[in-house]
């Protein structure tokens, strides 16, 4: 008996389509956001390098910009870069105070102050990882990021309210 009412049970809710509810509805393509270009604040930064500003970023012109970064960020011209430092090299090269690379990215043996050698290893490390056609030279392509669509679901759109609509009558 109680093997039966199971049965029953499971039949009824076949039939009244609750396994079709434990699906998630399809997603609507309109919903999904365009695939993002974006730049990194690094690759802005090497953007910037291009002196002869023919859109691509040599090494000779990678090397230059980094002196010139560096020596911008090393304020007090200790030949390293401190923390406070950093921060404002940060916002003057990155455009954010918080942007990255930052301090774990440059400072590697912890001492709290970026060397040029820990400064270059890191811009190094960069380009080689940018430069994907490993021709030495970055172009606008090899600096720009695609992001794949995410879902991002949209406000439903009021309708436009007449005049007079929502005033209360006098």
């Amino acid at each position: 008996m109680k093997h039966a009412l199971t049965m029953t049970i499971v039949t009824l809710l076949l039939s009244t389509g609750v396994s079709e509810a434990r699906k998630p509805p399809p997603i609507d393509p309109a919903l999904l956001s365009a695939p993002t270009i974006s730049a990194t604040p690094a690759a802005v930064m090497i953007a910037g390098f291009d002196r002869d500003q023919d859109t691509r970023v040599t090494r000779a012109e990678f090397d230059a910009g980094l002196d010139r970064s560096f020596k911008h960020g090393d304020t007090n011209a200790d030949a390293q870069i401190s923390l406070i430092e950093l921060s404002g090299w940060a916002q003057s090269w990155l455009g954010h105070s918080g942007a990255l690379p930052g301090q774990y990215d440059f400072d590697r043996d912890g001492d709290d102050r970026v060397s040029r050698d820990e400064y270059r290893v890191e811009f190094n490390r960069r380009f080689a990882e940018m430069d994907k056609d490993k021709d030495g030279v970055l172009v606008r392509a090899e600096l720009i990021t695609l992001s794949s669509p995410r879902f991002q679901p949209r406000q439903p759109e009021k309708p436009p309210q007449k005049p007079n609509e929502g005033k209360k009558a006098r």
